[in-house]
């Protein structure tokens, strides 16, 4: 299976807040870090607030933060919620035009596989993500080292 741009930018979001959750970051910090555009970011980190998985805060010295402990947040939820108007085929897609889509076993195999695509990932925390090899949050305190060096 694969996951949309969306859902993708919004698990790397998460995965900064988790591994700098001591501080609040911008989504232009997160996308510089990403190499990502901000314009998209920015409406992934707006989805992330309206879902309760980030907080915001405006003004000098605002940005984002996690809302919730990370080992709270799965990873199958996240993605459940950001896929949701993204289908597997044709078929599975609510304005489909398949034929066939009345009468074919299809698509329950497909919606299963999907499911259990997402069961499985509910297994998995934010936590897990970052703890997984335990550099993750070494990355990510490089690059603000990094960043702060060329800076000066």
């Amino acid at each position: 299976m694969q996951i949309n741009k969306f859902s993708d930018f919004s698990l790397r979001v998460l995965i900064h807040l988790a591994a700098e959750s001591e501080k609040t970051l911008t989504t232009r910090e997160i996308a510089e870090r990403q190499n990502i555009s901000f314009n998209h970011l920015a409406k992934v980190s707006r989805w992330l607030v309206a879902e309760g998985y980030a907080t915001a805060t405006r003004g000098r010295g605002g940005g984002i933060m996690l809302a919730q402990p990370a080992d709270t947040i799965l990873i199958g939820s996240v993605l459940r919620k950001s896929e949701a108007g993204s289908a597997l085929v044709e078929c599975l897609a609510p304005d489909g035009q398949c034929i066939f889509s009345s009468a074919c076993g299809l698509l329950p195999m497909l919606t299963g596989a999907q499911e259990a695509f997402f069961l499985h990932l509910d297994q998995f925390t934010l936590q897990d993500v970052i703890d997984r090899h335990g550099t993750i949050r070494t990355l990510a305190a490089s690059f603000t080292d990094e960043t702060k060096k060329t800076a000066i």
